[in-house]
């Protein structure tokens, strides 16, 4: 999937997690090469946002490796440190900072963590709330805004600091119905703008409109691997049919 000569973005190496006797994640091959455009799907319980969190450590693996741009990142050292800078994520929950405004959620990393000139910091956040459409909020605090606002403020939170990578685990499903839209055009939107994008979510519409990947997973395991195009017009799995049928007839 990737040029021999440019590592890719994410690579995972026989990647195994148990939670007690749960065994979560189930010998785990992948490489995401850079720019490409990633959803994951699968039922509840098949090990998607597990996944996905192993890609920046959230969620240590019991067994294998992770790497990001080449560099194994599950051992500490400095190298892995500086790796997962290049690594943003967008939750499920907007987990922003209630007593701080939009702009200060927005800037807190690049100063703190970034090293960012707090005058650079806020310039840099204002053109990503402008690109998230929401920098007339800049000066409200998350508890003014619903919930679509919030979950754009933590996008361009993410992007403030300017990751290479970006992952999103279901940032759609604390929304109500009529907030998603909005949430799925901004990320349609930064889906043509060249990051690696790795997504976890049930919004196929999405999935077919932003995504050149769709990883299928089910009992912990990556039972797809296929183009948008394939996957919904022929999906190879029976599992994989049966999940399409329902979530398509919903």
């Amino acid at each position: 999937m990737t040029d021999a000569s440019i590592p890719a973005a994410v690579s995972l190496r026989q990647l195994e997690k148990y939670y007690g006797g749960y065994h979560a994640l189930r010998s785990i091959d992948l490489d995401i090469a850079p720019r490409q455009r990633v959803v994951i799907c699968g039922p509840s319980g098949s090990g998607k946002s597990t996944l996905i969190r192993c890609m920046n450590m959230l969620e240590a693996p019991d067994a294998g490796e992770v790497l990001i741009e080449g560099v194994r990142i599950n051992r500490l050292s400095r190298d892995a440190a500086a790796a997962l800078r290049a690594v943003g994520m967008v939750f499920q929950q907007f987990n922003l900072f209630p007593h701080k405004t939009v702009l200060e959620n927005c800037t807190l990393a690049p100063v703190l963590v970034g090293g960012v000139a707090v005058e650079d910091a806020e310039a840099r956040a204002m053109s990503y709330l402008d690109k998230v459409r929401i920098a007339d909020q800049a000066s409200k605090y998350p508890g003014q805004l619903s919930g679509g606002q919030q979950q754009r403020v933590a996008i361009a939170r993410a992007l403030a600091m300017e990751p290479r990578i970006l992952l999103f685990d279901e940032p759609t499903s604390a929304l109500d119905p009529e907030m998603i839209k909005e949430v799925l055009d901004v990320m349609t939107a930064l889906a043509g703008e060249g990051r690696t994008m790795v997504c976890v979510t049930h919004e196929m519409g999405f999935a077919r409109e932003a995504a050149d990947r769709i990883l299928f997973m089910d009992q912990g395991q990556i039972v797809e691997d296929a183009r948008p195009s394939d996957f919904f017009a022929a999906p190879k799995s029976e599992r994989a049919q049966t999940f399409l049928e329902q979530i398509l007839s919903h």
